[in-house]
């Protein structure tokens, strides 16, 4: 018999974890004379084991916040005016990080506007689109203008395709277009 057991302390009553290897012992003469074991307290294993996963478990949040600032960048281009360029796919978390990053990013900063630029953002469902649409409509609560630039034919038709009021979304084709706007607003 072998492998890890539970064993309650005779004096503490303290739960001990083991690796405990059960034996039949034999002679010279290969007669068997008893059973022997070996038992090896795990404890310190199990602490360093718990630590090393506690760290593990720190480091994939770490590597979670620092992917999260990484896939929503926003970088100040004036005192007034900032950039988020969006890469990849916008899902409906992203969306809500978007939301979040741009909001904080022009409260600390006190941006007058903010250029969200879809260049690299190849697809866009109904959720994504009204997700842009309120982050927008959010944006102007706070006194700030948004400036969409970059949108590929097929988000333009997903846009209007929905219907979605884009009433006060200045929108521009390129990200160059969207800062000469802004730097002429702000």
């Amino acid at each position: 018999m072998d492998g890890e057991f539970r064993f309650r302390h005779m004096v503490t009553g303290t739960i001990v974890p083991v690796h405990y290897s059960l034996f039949l012992a034999r002679n010279a003469k290969n007669e068997p004379i008893g059973l022997a074991t070996i038992t090896r307290d795990l404890r310190s294993m199990k602490r360093v084991e718990e630590e090393r996963q506690r760290l593990q478990d720190e480091v994939i949040r770490i590597q979670a916040v620092t992917l999260a600032e990484l896939s929503t960048p926003l970088i100040p281009i004036s005192e007034r005016v900032v950039v988020m360029p969006l890469i990849g796919q916008v899902d409906e978390a992203r969306a809500k990080l978007v939301l979040e990053t741009l909001l904080d990013g022009i409260s600390k900063r006190r941006a007058a506007i903010a250029i969200l630029d879809v260049t690299g953002v190849s697809m866009v469902d109904s959720a994504v689109a009204n997700g842009l649409v309120q982050a927008a409509r959010a944006v102007r609560l706070l006194g700030a203008q948004v400036v969409l630039t970059g949108i590929r034919p097929e988000v333009a038709g997903t846009l209007v395709g929905l219907g979605l009021e884009l009433d006060g979304l200045v929108v521009r084709g390129t990200l160059q277009s969207g800062i000469a706007y802004a730097m002429g607003s702000s």
